[in-house]
């Protein structure tokens, strides 16, 4: 699944962040239902590394607490964007947190001859809700 990976500046910058409809769309583009990916490079917690939020109204989904598929694209333009150089990188990327639902997605990273050749992403979870589907 594609993301359009936004840089900002900092925490207030992206507590700040709202997509509102016509606007996100002449940003994002309407070859396909885009996801938005907002990050800094700041964090609250010690040891994260980035604070993210996602975005994807074509899906029906506002915002998203923790997004996996998000995070683990994350790692190509980190390859791309950061100097990171070879050798194994890990990271904490805080998200949810702006909606009251935090979660800390662990991702970890191997970098070869400049290349990403792994990533890596995991994390605890809690479970809010179960039940019985009885066909």
């Amino acid at each position: 699944m594609p993301f359009d990976f936004v840089p900002v500046a900092s925490l207030d910058v992206i507590a700040r962040a709202r997509p509102t409809g016509d606007a996100f769309r002449q940003a994002f583009g309407d070859s396909g239902p885009p996801a938005a990916y907002v990050y800094t490079r700041q964090s609250a917690a010690a040891g994260a590394r980035f604070r993210a939020r996602m975005f994807a109204p074509s899906f029906g989904i506002a915002e998203d607490p923790a997004t996996g598929a998000a995070a683990a694209a994350f790692a190509g333009a980190l390859t791309k964007f950061e100097p990171l150089g070879d050798g194994e990188h890990a990271f904490i990327i805080e998200q949810g947190y702006e909606m009251g639902r935090p979660s800390d997605i662990e991702l970890q990273i191997a970098i070869r001859d400049g290349a990403l050749v792994s990533a890596e992403i995991g994390g605890s979870a809690v479970v809010v809700s179960e039940g019985t589907l009885a066909l």
